[in-house]
């Protein structure tokens, strides 16, 4: 059976998506440091959480590095700070 792609996110729910789950994923990544995602496993999904782990690396000033592989996408916080960064916006 071959697999399709959901449906995209509609320009409403993406504007939504976004900050709730950069939100998300800064905060999870300040307590444990890393994160794995199983369910992320077609393109658009991916994008998507490739797009908030950008914000979240700009919100934290720290890179976020991203594996991303057929069982889903895994996130680690980087250790050192991006040049020219201050304080992140969200503290733990």
């Amino acid at each position: 059976m071959e697999r399709t792609e959901p449906t995209p996110l509609t320009p409403d729910e993406m504007a939504r998506f976004l900050p709730a789950m950069t939100d998300w994923l800064a905060r999870e990544l300040l307590e444990k440091g890393s994160v794995r995602l199983a369910a992320l496993d077609t393109p658009g999904s991916q994008r998507n959480f490739q797009e908030v782990a950008g914000r979240v690396s700009t919100m934290l000033g720290r890179r976020v590095i991203t594996v991303t592989s057929s069982h889903g996408m895994t996130f680690e916080l980087a250790d050192e700070q991006l040049p020219d960064q201050g304080r992140s916006a969200i503290t733990r």
